[in-house]
């Protein structure tokens, strides 16, 4: 019962380090209500693939399966370097933390939001993998909401890091070749 007090304690702990707050769960104040939107529509790539298509040639939809694989595995690799890069300063919130450092350096030295962008090759990935229009909903979906948590993130890391303009100005957002994913100035 102890051990579970005390895993109840640090994952408060941990919430409150990362900005989580009862007000911010009502009033979006740092940003929680695009995180919890992203968390839906990751999820939501679990659901079958609609339509499904039933005539398609046995080479086609194996060609689909293998890239489709190897664009989200792509992706989640991308995702795991991006983690072990923020080290401490990881936060799943588009809020930095009060005692977090400006990160530029391995993932972060050719694109701003490689988490974003390991996501949105996962969920590429599963869209060609499943071959579904409503996967392909839920890609434009994740990648509506991740610019715009990106771009709020962005606001604060100005604020707190002003060497984050020059920054901005250097690097890709998240897709370098997608104007919609890349929106330096």
């Amino acid at each position: 019962m102890k051990l579970k007090r005390n895993l109840f304690k640090d994952i408060i702990n941990l919430l409150s380090k990362w900005g989580f707050s009862k007000q911010g769960l009502f009033n979006n104040s740092k940003g929680e209500w695009y995180l919890f939107s992203q968390i839906v529509l990751i999820l939501l790539h679990l659901i079958p693939p609609y339509p499904e298509i039933k005539q398609i040639p046995f080479s086609i939809n194996a060609f689909c399966i293998i890239i489709g694989l190897a664009i989200s595995i792509l992706g989640l690799f991308i995702v795991i370097k991006a983690f072990i890069d923020l080290g401490e300063n990881l936060t799943p919130l588009p809020y930095p933390m009060n005692e977090a450092s400006l990160i530029k350096n391995n993932s972060y030295q050719n694109v701003r939001h490689p988490l974003y962008k390991g996501l949105l090759y996962i969920s590429l990935g599963i869209c060609i993998f499943s071959l579904s229009l409503i996967h392909l909903s839920l890609l434009l979906s994740l990648a509506y909401i991740l610019k715009i948590k990106a771009l709020k993130e962005e606001e604060r890391l100005k604020i707190k890091f002003p060497e984050y303009k020059k920054y901005i100005k250097e690097v890709p957002a998240i897709i370098k070749t997608i104007k919609y994913l890349d929106w330096r100035s």
